[in-house]
């Protein structure tokens, strides 16, 4: 394991030690102070020890969440805050930083050839004009990653795996299991699964990995492309400070490829199967 997949693992143990403690208080404030320092070093000891080890690898933007939430559990302890402050914070520390090893899990991205072909997307799309569609996104994609163009690449690269993930999905002759999954969308009024011309990137990408389509650590990652691709909103890019560079376009594109050979296997595997 690297030094900056050994870094997030301690992150995340302490910040889960962390949760389960404050869960088990009885009080709705943390107001012990003995409770506000042991929160105030698991926050230091990401910002002091395992983010400046993380960062040698990884860009800054890729812990920027996990910045953001814990730095709100450091600008808590600076009052008596309620305790669930600290567990949405904790809870969302933990899940950023599980989506930061995932990155770390990534080969790290080859210099950039001048031409690389698309995969047989037949297993997923036996039309020959979504195919070709498919092929033309992927080049696309390459040429944006070659022409240092990291957010339209980005872009294009979320929109090529929701294209995957989608026809993964019509492939499916029974679709049940689709509606019945744990992170099933549902709608907020009638609480009943929403159709699928109703999901986004977001449930493909959690059902996807809860039905064997992609692993776990394909699922962190995939989370990480989705969020940042919609920072094609500039606003959302002024109020969070984020840009994507080269070294961003070049890792989702990694990410991309591993995907999508995922859901090609999971797709051959389907085919084959009784």
């Amino acid at each position: 394991m690297s030094a900056a997949a050994d870094a997030i693992e301690a992150s995340l143990v302490e910040v889960d030690r962390a949760r389960l403690r404050i869960a088990k208080l009885k009080s709705k404030q943390i107001t012990v102070s003995d409770d506000r320092d042991y929160l105030k070093s698991v926050a230091y000891s990401w910002f002091r020890t395992h983010r400046p080890v993380v960062t040698l690898t990884l860009p800054e933007q890729a812990v920027q969440h996990v910045d953001e939430s814990l730095k709100a559990v450091l600008d808590a302890t600076a009052r008596s805050s309620a305790k669930t402050t600290y567990l949405v914070r904790l809870k969302a520390a933990k899940e950023s930083l599980a989506a930061v090893r995932g990155l770390t899990l990534l080969p790290a991205a080859p210099p950039a050839a001048q031409s690389e072909a698309p995969p047989n997307f037949t297993p997923l799309a036996s039309d020959v004009s979504m195919k070709q569609i498919l092929e033309r996104r992927w080049a696309e994609c390459h040429t944006c990653v070659r022409a240092a163009a990291p957010l339209a690449a980005t872009v294009m690269m979320g929109g090529l795996l929701e294209a995957l993930f989608v026809a993964r999905a019509n492939l499916m002759p029974n679709k049940a299991p689709l509606f019945h999954a744990k992170a099933t969308p549902v709608d907020s009024k009638t609480k009943k699964a929403l159709p699928l011309p109703e999901w986004t990137l977001r449930p493909y990408i959690d059902v996807g990995a809860e039905l064997g389509w992609i692993s776990r650590p394909g699922k962190d990652v995939a989370t990480v492309l989705r969020d940042y691709r919609n920072y094609v909103h500039p606003e959302k890019e002024r109020a969070h400070g984020v840009t994507l560079n080269q070294h961003d376009a070049e890792m989702f594109w990694q990410l991309t490829k591993s995907l999508t050979q995922q859901l090609l296997a999971s797709a051959a595997s389907a085919a084959t199967t009784p």
